[in-house]
């Protein structure tokens, strides 16, 4: 797995990944400037994590996801682009 996250969502994968016992890298990859909203530092994140489907509640009918699945379950969706999108937990399917 490798992720693309800035300074906020940082703090809460690395949580996430300690909780979970994960190994992970990061390291800087500089900074993003968007005109009249500022700049902010892009964090490059690795991890050995399985790639799985993509559930259909987190892809609002396209293929623009990726899901990879930690330990406990959880997901750590992104979008194509390795860029962060939420950290969650699945609902449970009926049988």
């Amino acid at each position: 797995m490798l992720v693309f996250v800035d300074q906020s969502g940082l703090k809460d994968l690395q949580e996430i990944m300690e909780e979970e016992g994960v190994n992970f890298q990061q390291r800087p990859t500089g900074s993003v400037r968007e005109m009249n909203t500022g700049s902010w530092s892009v964090i490059q994140f690795e991890a050995n994590l399985p790639e799985v489907k993509v559930p259909p509640e987190y892809t609002q009918g396209d293929l623009s996801a990726r899901a990879f699945r930690l330990p406990s379950g959880k997901l750590i969706i992104t979008d194509l682009e390795g860029n962060l999108e939420r950290i969650t937990t699945p609902v449970p399917r009926k049988a």
